[in-house]
């Protein structure tokens, strides 16, 4: 896919895994780092969600995006109540 899209903009990690594994990650960015994927161990390793990962000048913009499941239900719900 990113060669028919002409490269990455952004690597976005959310959800369970993406959210809760450094290590996993750390992975993810190793094996793409062919396309410009990088990532900071400190920023990876710190537990705030909705951070940046990928260090200043970096090719690719990696982040942390929490998921947030329960705010898209109870909107869901609210339309369908409304």
């Amino acid at each position: 896919m990113s060669a028919a899209l002409g490269g990455v903009d952004a690597l976005v990690f959310t959800g369970g895994v993406g959210e809760g594994s450094a290590a996993v990650r750390a992975g993810a960015a190793a094996g793409l780092a062919f396309l410009g994927v990088d990532i900071d161990e400190a920023a990876n390793t710190a537990g705030a969600p909705d951070r940046r990962l990928s260090p200043p000048g970096a090719a690719v913009s990696t982040i942390v995006v929490e998921a947030r499941e329960d705010l898209e239900i109870a909107r869901g719900v609210r339309a369908a109540l409304a």
